[in-house]
């Protein structure tokens, strides 16, 4: 029966855009009252603040491997473990201002911390419907529409949108729908046919386990994708390797006219749960004319600087767009020391060839920090800090200032663009990314 339940799935949601199924009966309908909303007690980690010490934390085991002679394994059926429950694997689009989804099955309510979950199931007979919610716990959607069904898939689904970027990102970050059962997961990285990165996660056994941000960027021109399979407790394979498509691929290539260097601002990412691999937290994706991302989450000023000859030269942009700071300010890295490493970077631009054009940095709303209490609080004096260095991005030749646009009366990032405090979200990355179009097309105009 479980065989030919696809079928039948497909042509429930040709006949409906609620995103709540009655398997067994073609377009089921929500109930009028469903279940009261209760707040889970376990809150997801961070997945924007991905620090020195954050990333660390989440490999285990990395393997590098230099020499790229290795192909893909193919899958191998007597090597996958039994899963002997049935699976419910449902997907959707993600909701902008979302940090979690409830799902209600015949009264039931759990959660997601990604748009998709894996549920074991034991009467595939069932209704459900799928909700976005806040991080107050107000619900932002009813009835998500359901954009993929499956019933015990063999492999995970990633959920990066390579497709939808103008350019790939030099430090991607891998995601995908958590695989019920699984208790950790191996991750590759294949260029040209060849395995030239695997890592394995630690075993987390958490819900919001869904990303693995990669520490080593992807520089090498040439034709790239990115697979996971999960992993038991023995490290045997729990699934499948996951399929090749379009939105789990990219292309490298140098000589990019317009790059962005930039800490998690401009590596992407909101809502506290969405990472970079969403285009819709990405400034890039509000920018009309494509720009390739050089950010990298947590970096520093002075890491900015240090990264400059291996992650910038490489792409010999013509123009490069720097947004740092915020990582200094927050750290207690005064406002000259930023300063003096944005110089160094500048005369960096000079010498090779590149016009800079610095972005006033982000500012912090540490009421809000103090909320999620996932990112420590700034030190009192961050805003004397901050404006030292967008006073001297005002003086220089080329600058955009976003920093007004994103500042209340009080000197903070307004309320409503922003989840954590930190990061702001589609709202406020829109804003930077409109920002950095407008300059853009006055150069180009110039030219």
């Amino acid at each position: 029966m479980l065989r030919t339940l696809p079928i039948v799935l497909a042509l429930a949601l040709c006949f409906s855009n609620l995103g709540f199924i009655n398997f067994g009966v073609i377009g089921g309908i929500a109930p009028e009252n469903p279940p009261a909303f209760t707040v889970d007690a376990h809150n997801p980690r961070n997945h924007l603040t991905q620090d020195k010490n954050a990333q660390a934390a989440t490999v285990d085991e990395v393997y590098d491997i230099n020499e790229a002679t290795e192909p893909p394994a193919q899958n191998t059926a007597e090597a996958i473990a039994v899963r002997e429950e049935n699976i419910l694997r449902l997907h959707w689009d993600i909701v902008p201002g979302a940090v979690k989804y409830e799902i209600f099955i015949d009264g039931a309510s759990l959660f997601s911390y990604t748009n998709g979950i894996e549920i074991p199931i034991d009467d595939v007979h069932k209704k459900f419907q799928v909700n976005a919610v806040s991080f107050e716990g107000t619900t932002l959607q009813n009835r998500i529409p359901i954009r993929d069904i499956d019933i015990n898939p063999p492999s995970p689904r990633t959920t990066t949108e390579f497709d939808k970027m103008a350019y790939p990102p030099i430090y991607p970050v891998y995601s995908w729908v958590p695989t019920s059962g699984a208790d950790h997961y191996e991750i590759e990285l294949i260029k040209d046919g060849k395995i030239i990165r695997r890592y394995f996660t630690k075993p987390r056994q958490q819900d919001d386990d869904f990303d693995l941000y990669d520490k080593k960027p992807v520089l090498d021109e040439g034709e790239y994708y990115w697979r996971v399979r999960a992993l038991n407790q023995d490290n045997q394979p729990l699934t499948e390797w996951s399929d090749k498509n379009e939105s789990n691929s990219f292309e490298v290539k140098h000589q990019i006219r317009f790059c962005a260097l930039g800490d998690s601002i401009t590596h992407g990412g909101g809502s506290i749960s969405a990472p970079p691999s969403t285009v819709v937290y990405n400034w890039e994706t509000y920018c009309a004319i494509p720009v390739k991302n050089l950010g990298r989450s947590g970096d520093t000023t002075a890491e900015m600087l240090e990264r400059f000859d291996n992650d910038v030269l490489p792409f010999r942009p013509e123009v490069l767009f720097i947004m740092a700071g915020v990582n200094d300010y927050r750290a207690n890295i005064t406002g000259w020391e930023s300063v003096e490493n944005l110089q160094a970077v500048k005369a960096k631009c000079e010498q090779n060839g590149i016009k800079p054009v610095f972005l006033t940095p982000t500012p912090l709303n540490p009421a809000q920090i103090r909320q999620v209490n996932f990112i420590d609080p700034p030190p009192e004096d961050w805003q004397e800090h901050q404006r030292y260095i967008c006073d001297w991005i005002r003086g220089q030749e080329n600058f955009i200032d976003v920093n007004d646009q994103l500042t209340d009366d009080e000197g903070n990032l307004l309320y409503m663009l922003s989840v954590d405090g930190l990061h702001p979200d589609a709202e406020g990355k829109r804003i930077i990314g409109e920002a950095v179009a407008a300059w853009l097309d006055k150069y180009l105009n110039l030219q």
